[in-house]
């Protein structure tokens, strides 16, 4: 009994333990605002972000994924949920990436 709860802990602490460590080790977050106009890679942004996963583009595509993901989900659930899942991440992806707190 006292060896399986033995091993029981020991998988936990395989897990838990690293997760402990990144967090002591990792500095604060930050969260990422879009660059200014005339900032270094403002125009790679703004062709990507504002005219490409913002715009008709993103959504159209997302809008594509959530069919296809419902259309799925019928048939092969394990297919469908992902997908669905991923369309709104795509039709969100700007407000996604705020939250996040990434330094990119």
């Amino acid at each position: 009994m006292m060896w399986k709860i033995g091993n029981r802990a020991l998988a936990v602490a395989n897990v838990g333990l690293p997760f402990a460590a990144m967090a002591l080790i990792a500095g604060p977050a930050h969260a990422f605002s879009a660059p200014a106009q005339g900032d270094l890679g403002y125009d790679i942004y703004d062709i990507v972000v504002n005219k490409g996963v913002k715009g008709p583009l993103g959504f159209v595509g997302g809008v594509a994924a959530f069919l296809f993901g419902v259309s799925r989900l019928f048939s092969n659930i394990m297919i469908g949920i992902p997908t669905i899942v991923a369309a709104v991440c795509l039709i969100k992806a700007d407000s996604i990436l705020q939250t996040f707190g990434m330094i990119v």
